[in-house]
């Protein structure tokens, strides 16, 4: 009789540790990311970015930690000509979890170069049709600033888009 008990007892104690083993990681949740490599709007190859600060639950168990990874999509315009600027803008798609989970995220950083479209064509129409007909529409080439994120920018704002149970 009292192996019958005491095995009922380890039983019921090993499903509560199952259960008190999971942490739930809730949507919206905020994580810190940081771009470890420069970014400009003429980058060809993709950017690398980690997790900033470890992320815990309520209980404090870790869910995702510091350096974890994280995946990004980069759009990029180049600078182009009559002064336009290059523009730049990432998103931070996915991180993984301390027990392998892909997590989704939600969040983006953009940045713009300098416009010199006044520039651009305040001389190339100015002076073309002006003082130096011949050269002065070649103004018109010039390009504005391509956008650029330095490394080691943070990411604030990133949030989790659903939610998890982290083993």
């Amino acid at each position: 009789m009292k192996t019958k008990v005491f095995s009922a007892i380890a039983i019921v104690m090993l499903m509560c540790g199952n259960a008190f083993a999971s942490t739930p990681l809730s949507r919206g949740t905020t994580v810190a990311v940081r771009i470890t490599s420069q970014i400009t709007s003429k980058t060809v190859g993709s950017p690398t970015a980690i997790i900033e600060t470890d992320v815990k639950g309520k209980d404090g168990n870790l869910l995702i930690s510091r350096g974890a990874p994280v995946i990004l999509q980069v759009d990029n315009t180049k600078a182009r000509s009559c002064g336009r600027e290059g523009s730049l803008s990432v998103r931070c798609i996915s991180t993984t979890a301390v027990d392998g989970q892909s997590i989704i995220l939600d969040g983006s950083f953009a940045a713009e170069g300098e416009n010199k479209e006044g520039l651009a064509i305040g001389l190339g129409v100015g002076l073309g049709l002006t003082v130096l007909p011949g050269i002065g529409f070649a103004f018109l080439a010039i390009k504005g600033e391509d956008a650029k994120i330095p490394a080691n920018t943070i990411i604030p704002a990133v949030f989790v888009m659903n939610d998890y149970t982290i083993e």
